[in-house]
């Protein structure tokens, strides 16, 4: 948590606004994929490897096949797709195998806490994500190294790379052995992803959500503005990867399994306890620290649209809050229904970012995902029963 912090708020003093806002798209274009790469078939495989533990190697096999068909596509649609995008073009393989990695090494992640390795799993995603950040801190501060986007990626390519061949040697004994057993399931593979085109549809539908005005205020405006809103949107995302980190990857696999026993209100309790909770902590966090950050950049363009944070701050807010409603209505199988939310509100984030922005200039991107989250929280709240209001 703390290296990717620190690693976008040194990059925006290191870089010109105008390159730092290259660099922030393409970043963003990696977050995006981790998502789009595996269809999301991990709420499918996940869901069922936790309540129906019966033929464990075999699911997990065949969603690795899947994963790595998708790998394929991929590649040839990025390579298409990045070489036509100027500030992409030169970067195309490097940003085609970072969005590999991470996808992979994500997927890696959420099977090890499944299977409650939840040490290991977050100890080898502070090597990768803390490993290159940190190794990128020590060029630039202690070397007074040169770098620019292309090395920075070669980096981060080699950490994800590394963690990979690391989580190979400490689970090959039982990777071995679970191999032997494990065989492809085609029947398993085609429900499952009946079942993920609702969740993927949905998934990109959010992403939409959260990051498409970056590239909406490109469009509208410039490159340099894509820069600026980047680095508060970033401060903002922070309060979901906290809240993701610390009460989902902990929480929500217990709350999945407790959903067929008494103690499940309990657990809706806790859950939306830890959820407003920590969202609160971080928001108060990320506001409190904004100022010393602001003035030790220096950049005048980037204090003046401070208040930027607070709109995006209330809509991280929100959002992560609402995620009780969510998992409510995933956990009961409400599929459509979480569909139907992301789609209502993703038209609606699309259509306010673009007027707004074209209008009021970074306030009105701002505003427009103030007003989207809005939208989420009242939409999820009153899809969920009325009982679930008052625990």
């Amino acid at each position: 948590m703390a290296s990717k912090f620190v690693i976008f708020t040194i990059l925006s003093k290191y870089f010109d606004t105008d390159t730092y806002g290259v660099y922030s798209l393409q970043a963003t274009t990696i977050t995006i994929a981790i998502f789009i790469l595996g269809f999301d078939f991990y709420n499918y495989a996940i869901r069922d490897i936790l309540l129906n533990k019966e033929r464990t190697a075999t699911k997990v096999l065949t969603a690795m096949s899947l994963y790595a068909v998708s790998y394929v596509l991929f590649a040839v649609i990025g390579y298409v797709l990045f070489n036509q995008i100027d500030y992409f073009a030169q970067y195309t393989w490097l940003l085609i195998g970072i969005c590999i990695t991470e996808h992979l090494n994500q997927e890696i992640y959420r099977l090890l806490l499944a299977f409650k390795k939840v040490l290991v799993a977050n100890i080898l995603l502070f090597i990768r994500v803390a490993g290159w950040t940190l190794y990128v801190l020590y060029k630039l501060l202690l070397e007074e190294a040169s770098l620019g986007i292309a090395e920075i990626l070669i980096i981060w390519l080699s950490f994800n790379a590394m963690t990979l061949v690391l989580t190979l040697i400490i689970f090959a004994k039982p990777l071995i052995t679970n191999l032997k057993v494990a065989t492809w399931d085609k029947s398993w593979l085609i429900k499952g992803l009946k079942v993920s085109v609702i969740f993927y549809t949905a998934t990109i539908f959010l992403k939409i959500i959260e990051y498409s005005n970056r590239y909406v205020v490109e469009a509208v405006l410039d490159e340099s503005a894509a820069g600026i809103f980047s680095f508060y949107s970033n401060f903002a995302m922070v309060v979901t990867i906290y809240v993701s980190t610390i009460v989902v990857s902990y929480e929500l696999p217990d709350l999945i399994e407790s959903s067929t026993t008494d103690n499940f209100v309990n657990k809706l309790k806790r859950y939306k306890k830890l959820l407003f909770l920590h969202a609160a902590i971080a928001s108060v966090v990320v506001v409190i620290c904004m100022y010393p950050i602001l003035i030790w950049q220096g950049k005048t363009e980037f204090i003046a649209l401070w208040p930027l944070l607070l709109f995006l701050l209330g809509g991280a807010y929100l959002m992560n809050v609402s995620l009780l409603y969510h998992a409510y209505l995933y956990i009961k199988h409400r599929e459509k229904k979480l569909l139907e939310i992301v789609i209502i509100s993703g038209i609606i984030n699309i259509i306010a970012t673009w007027i707004l922005t074209y209008y009021y200039g970074l306030y009105g991107a701002a505003s427009a995902f103030l007003v989207t989250a809005i939208v989420i929280f009242i939409l999820r709240r009153k899809a969920a029963p009325k009982q679930l209001m008052g625990i």
